[in-house]
């Protein structure tokens, strides 16, 4: 849950405390590129273009869950899923020196891809793999990683932690934190057993 459904909560709370700070550096970027501020209206227009990048790319992960769940099982879809979110935490980390708010956008996206496939195939991985008596409560821990991820957003959001002028590159980049502990912690459980019966008839494997 950790690398799945938490990032999906998290992603979406910890984008609210640098709102103006990330407004503010859209503004000063294009003063610096073209030598006149931007109007607040398009200011507005750019900040609205960055946060709908994420469902954008929710969207696009949803689509790309089906075929990856079946192609590279469950398991191996959540752990190159983390690469999305390594790929985003990269991008918003070095927006402000690249001096790119279309970084930031970009970032949102990818990480936007790795909510949608999470949401979608952490479920399905653990209905697949738990106990049959214990199936229902396991499969209610997605919801509960997504509450957990919101509230750890908010917390880690608050100025006094990474929520700063200076540091909120660092607020959006931190989401890869829940990325290196599911990569280093799902290679040891074990594949989904209907996915080796049913997608690729290794009985054995799933016995």
């Amino acid at each position: 849950g950790i690398g799945g459904t938490f990032q999906y909560g998290y992603n979406i709370s910890i984008i609210n405390a640098p709102a103006s700070y990330i407004q503010v550096f859209m503004n000063t970027t294009w003063l610096e590129r073209m030598g006149v501020p931007l109007e607040s209206n398009m200011v507005l227009l750019l900040w609205s273009f960055t946060v709908s990048a994420y469902p954008l790319g929710g969207l696009t992960g949803a689509v790309a869950a089906g075929p990856m769940a079946i192609m590279l099982g469950r398991k191996m879809s959540l752990l190159v899923n983390n690469g999305f979110v390594i790929i985003a935490a990269a991008l918003s980390g070095f927006s402000r020196m690249a001096k790119s708010f279309e970084i930031i956008m970009l970032s949102r996206f990818f990480t936007g891809v790795n909510a949608g496939v999470s949401m979608n195939i952490q479920p399905m991985y653990l209905a697949e793999s738990a106990p049959k008596k214990l199936r229902g409560a396991v499969a209610l821990t997605s919801a509960s990683f997504t509450a957990l991820g919101l509230v750890l957003g908010q917390v880690v959001g608050l100025r006094e932690l990474l929520g700063g002028e200076e540091s909120w590159p660092f607020l959006l980049a931190s989401n890869v934190v829940p990325a290196l502990i599911q990569l280093t912690a799902l290679p040891w459980f074990p594949e989904s057993p209907r996915y080796l019966l049913i997608d690729r008839g290794d009985k054995e494997s799933c016995i």
